[in-house]
């Protein structure tokens, strides 16, 4: 019985040592603002948080986290692991804020450690991003800002200029942001509110939301919805196996909808148009003043006299337009 007692309590006691080593600060170092222009930060399996908005110090804190089993309390505390194991390059040098951790020797396999950073920088500066597997959060830049991970979630957040967001397997959430917008992710959804410019988004297996997108707005998914509110401007949306729902606001470019395995439900502002609307079924609500063709599976012609084009097509389900 001593010795069963003796066991659990040495174990406990191994459990309770690993469980002390979550999320410890590894160093904290702090540069001028007014030397830095661009920020290249990559880690390998953790998070990375910058925020932009300090004008007169930059800081960078290195936070470290065990690794699932890949990591034992008997190999040292977290930061002897991270010395033995890590190469770090922290500073900067010609205007370049600089924070990588890699493998010493060129080592393989399973990483004992998460390297993961808290970055504050000047508000306007360019960056690239990069981790191996965490998510990224970027915030309050202005800029071109590149950040991709190989399977965490991104956020984006009150940014202006280029903007190039990449992730293998997480979702995408990007809210207050202006410019030339590209944001994909190989298999999680995507979520837009609040932005403006040129937006491409692209997600090969989740559902696509917006709200408030005002722009040149490409938008598809190859296996998930997609439902806009309160959208304007040149509006395409493809879809291969969900629905697509739409309200606009203004329409002042073409409207191109597609889904092969869904219906289509348009809500657009009373107007003159030019529609090309085909499904198994077409349903339009007050059709008057139309000048075209009209059967059960495809409406095509001039609205008012005709305008911007609309067109949605869909192979398997119904297309439903209404007006604001």
């Amino acid at each position: 019985m001593r010795y069963i007692i003796f066991i659990i309590s040495f174990i406990a006691s191994i459990l309770f040592a690993e469980a002390q080593q979550k999320d410890v600060s590894y160093t904290l170092k702090k540069f001028s603002s007014s030397s830095i222009k661009s920020l290249d930060a990559t880690t390998v399996g953790g998070w990375v948080r910058v925020d932009g908005g300090s004008q007169k110090e930059a800081s960078v804190e290195v936070i470290l986290n065990p690794n699932g089993n890949s990591w034992r309390s008997k190999d040292g505390d977290l930061k002897t692991t991270f010395e033995r194991e890590f190469d770090l390059e922290l500073g900067v040098s010609s205007g370049k804020l600089v924070a990588k951790v890699k493998r010493k020797n060129g080592k393989n396999g399973n990483s004992p450690l998460s390297i993961s950073y808290i970055i504050t920088v000047p508000t306007t500066i360019h960056s690239q991003v990069k981790t191996a597997g965490g998510s990224i959060k970027m915030n309050n830049l202005k800029g071109n800002q590149v950040f991709s991970t190989a399977g965490g979630s991104l956020t984006a957040s009150n940014l202006s200029g280029t903007i190039d967001g990449k992730t293998s397997g997480g979702s995408i959430t990007a809210t207050d942001c202006d410019g030339d917008i590209q944001i994909s992710t190989s298999g999680g959804s995507i979520r837009m509110e609040n932005l403006k410019g040129t937006i491409i988004a692209k997600t090969a297996g989740g559902s696509i939301t917006g709200k408030s997108v005002d722009g040149k707005l490409d938008a598809s998914t190859s296996g998930g919805s997609i439902r806009l509110e309160e959208a304007s401007g040149d509006i395409k949306a493809a879809t291969s196996g969900g629905s697509v729902t739409a309200s606009v606001t203004a329409v002042t470019s073409p409207l191109h909808f597609t889904t092969s395995a869904g219906s289509i439900n348009l809500t657009l502002p009373k107007g003159s148009y030019d529609l090309d609307l085909s499904g198994s079924r077409v349903n339009v609500d007050h059709l008057q003043n139309f000048s075209g063709s009209t059967q059960k599976g495809n409406i095509k012609g001039s609205l008012n006299g005709g305008g911007y084009a609309v067109k949605a097509t869909t192979s398997a389900g119904s297309v439903n337009l209404s007006w604001l």
